[in-house]
């Protein structure tokens, strides 16, 4: 079972997603989680449960959980080919966050992950550099939790250097043991 911060609201939403399972084993009391009528589920079917229902269930071995559409091969590939156009935001609001505790059964997601932040981090920084404007719109909409915050912090952090530039900074004063 990964390991998730309880008091993360970020974390907490991200273990939300819904990931495919395959169940091996019946299970009662199930059904309405799965959104079907009954209140049992029959082994060999395929279910999707939030993730952290699901990590729980397939630690006790009761399914067998499955790698999510939002980290499919076919998925990796379109992220891999075109890593600044990709939506996050429409994707998986806590991409990373999601990723990152589906990474133990998925050993994949990581280096995916990587390869996604390097390459939209990069265009974060010229975006918080150039400000908002007609062309980054698109981009700024399809950022994921994180990568907004991250954002944000690149914008406070230039509007700083900005302001150091300008001498608004930082006023030098005259300690108070100094008379005169």
């Amino acid at each position: 079972m990964s390991k998730r911060n309880y008091y993360d609201i970020d974390d907490i939403l991200a273990s939300q997603e819904r990931v495919p399972c395959f169940l091996r084993t019946d299970l009662d009391g199930l059904g309405s989680a799965g959104g079907g009528g009954s209140s049992k589920v029959h082994r060999n079917s395929r279910w999707s449960l939030p993730f952290w229902m699901a990590d729980r269930l397939n630690d006790e071995d009761y399914l067998d959980m499955q790698v999510s559409p939002v980290f499919s091969k076919q998925s990796n590939r379109m992220y891999a080919a075109s890593p600044e156009s990709v939506d996050l935001r429409n994707i998986c609001q806590n991409y990373y966050q999601f990723g990152l505790q589906l990474s133990e059964v998925a050993p994949e997601v990581p280096h995916v992950l990587h390869n996604m932040y390097m390459t939209r981090i990069q265009k974060i920084a010229r975006v918080a550099q150039q400000g908002n404007n007609v062309e980054t719109l698109d981009f700024v909409q399809s950022l994921d939790k994180m990568e907004e915050d991250i954002l944000r912090v690149c914008q406070h952090a230039q509007g700083a250097i900005t302001a150091w530039h300008q001498n608004k900074a930082y006023a030098l004063q005259k300690a108070s043991v100094i008379h005169n």
